[in-house]
């Protein structure tokens, strides 16, 4: 039987993982965030210190790369090459190189199977930047979440902030707007609003009122589970 893909993208902050794995709860499907799978196969890059720029033997890593989602009594687990990697995927050295990584072509390539292959296990939403452009251009439900810029940047301080207080506003927003720019300027899958998505501007939403917005799209063409 043929699983089903709802698809969200958007920038970074605008809550595609809060709102993700929430809709997914709900409809009683699996929960993937894409983002997942870059950080992972940068844990075995740093590891086996190769250098982001080393193209080559930075692929070989994700053509090798195994990727395993848990969703278990409502927690998210990455397992990559069978190691439980999820309490270090947002650690500051995979953070720093993940960008670099993540745009090389041959990589989204090796990235590709992986996704598809998760997606045949259960019906699934998935989160990512190219996700419903690139991945699942045929998804029934695309979604695209954007926030303002310095709303984004807010909760991204909030979340960084937990951990080092030391952290500055006015840092994170730069790096924000470095990193928008990247991803909407880059020349191998670039952020955009997929054909046919909707777009839900979360500024003023809380995760449960975009969720409910999605499930307004959603609604008569999808059973959720008991």
């Amino acid at each position: 039987m043929e699983t089903d893909v709802i698809t969200i993208d958007g920038p970074t902050s605008s809550g595609k993982n809060s709102v993700g794995f929430l809709l997914a709860q709900k409809l009683g499907y699996q929960y993937i965030d894409s983002g997942s799978i870059y950080r992972a196969g940068c844990i075995f890059v740093l590891r086996n210190n190769i250098d982001p720029y080393e193209t080559q033997k930075v692929v070989e890593i994700f053509k090798n790369l195994k990727i395993d989602i848990k969703n278990d009594n409502g927690s998210f687990k990455v397992i990559a090459n069978n190691e439980d990697v999820t309490d270090i995927l947002h650690s500051s050295d995979v953070t720093k190189i993940v960008p670099v990584v993540a745009a090389i072509k041959e990589v989204r390539e090796a990235a590709k199977p992986i996704k598809w292959d998760l997606s045949k296990i259960k019906n699934t939403v998935m989160t990512g930047r190219d996700i419903g452009s690139e991945i699942f251009p045929d998804a029934k439900h695309k979604f695209y979440l954007t926030a303002d810029v310095n709303i984004r940047a807010k909760r991204r301080f909030e979340q960084l902030f937990k951990k080092d207080p030391s952290i500055k506003y006015e840092q994170v927003l730069k790096d924000m707007e470095d990193r928008d720019k990247k991803d909407t300027e880059r020349e191998v899958s670039p952020l955009r609003i997929p054909d046919g998505a909707a777009v839900i501007d979360n500024s003023h939403l809380t995760v449960e009122q975009t969720v409910e917005e999605m499930l307004k799209h959603i609604k008569g063409n999808v059973i959720a589970s008991d």
